[in-house]
Formats: structure tokens, C-alpha cells, sequence
């Protein structure tokens, strides 16, 4: 089981930036979609008179899209190496542990209405805060390394 715990935790060292980066471009698309929309309502007069929903955009799909896939099979793969390494340290395993199951909550915030979805930029936040530490915390260990034995000396006589 050992080399299982140290398998999962290097892959653990570069899942967590890697969420990074694709949080950022989630933050990115995100932008993109919503600023390259013209006239813009959430109203009932959605699709009528030229009036484009944000609900029904197509600008949004590439972020719904990435979001799918951090959030789904991304997250559920993250809690397995998570608990698959089951860090020595509690603040670490508590954090990546914690941080997988916030990702997944992020995917039922985005469809959970107006008060619900004003919590979605705030834990992805959040969530991209907790990805930081971890793979600031991480970084920062050292690799197991194999001391050898110190020399026998013999006395001489």
C-alpha cells in the first residue's frame, strides 16, 4: 500500500496545478462568453425581439463544457487519488479532500437560481484559493529519499 500512497501523491502534486490552470481559463471563458453577448436579458421576454438569454447562450458552452469535466469526472478522479495518497499531513489530506468535493458542489451552484448561482463565482474562489495551497504545499516537500547506512568502523587491534 505504500507505493500506492506514493503513486497517488505524485499524481496529487500535479493534479493540483493543473486545476490551477484550468480554473484560470474557466475564469477566462467565463468572461468571454458573457462580454460577447448583445443585449443581454434573464427575463421573460428571452428570445423574442432579439433579445438573447443567457440561460439558453451558446456564447457559455465552451465554459459549460470545461466545467463539466472539472467538476464531474475531474472531481470524483481527484477524491480518489486523494484518498488514494491519504497525506501524513491532516491539513493537507483534510484540504484536498474538502477541495474535490467543493468542485462538485460548484456544478449544482451553477443551476441552483439566483441565490445559488451567486455563490458559483464565490466558491470558485474559493476552490481555486485551495488548489493554490495545495499545490504550494505540495511543491514543498521534499521526495522520500533512501539514506544509506552509515560505514561500520572497525577498531583496529
Amino acid at each position: 500500500m505504500a507505493g500506492v500512497r506514493r503513486g497517488a501523491r505524485s499524481v496529487l502534486k500535479w493534479f493540483a496545478p493543473l486545476y490551477v490552470v484550468l480554473i484560470v481559463v474557466q475564469v477566462f471563458l467565463a468572461g468571454e462568453g458573457i462580454f460577447g453577448m448583445k443585449n443581454i436579458s434573464d427575463s421573460d421576454h428571452c428570445n423574442k425581439s432579439g433579445v438573447q438569454c443567457i440561460a439558453n447562450s451558446k456564447d457559455l458552452d465552451p465554459h459549460r463544457a470545461l466545467g463539466f469535466f472539472l467538476t464531474m469526472p475531474g472531481a470524483l478522479l481527484f477524491l480518489i487519488v486523494a484518498l488514494l495518497a491519504w497525506h501524513p499531513s491532516t491539513r493537507v489530506r483534510v484540504v484536498s479532500i474538502v477541495v474535490a468535493i467543493l468542485t462538485f458542489v460548484q456544478m449544482l451552484l451553477a443551476g441552483a437560481g439566483r441565490w445559488g448561482g451567486g455563490l458559483h463565482p464565490v466558491n470558485a474562489l474559493l476552490i481555486l484559493a485551495m488548489y493554490c495551497w495545495l499545490t504550494y504545499r505540495l511543491r514543498q516537500e521534499e521526495p522520500a529519499t533512501v539514506q544509506a547506512p552509515a560505514p561500520v568502523t572497525v577498531p583496529a587491534g
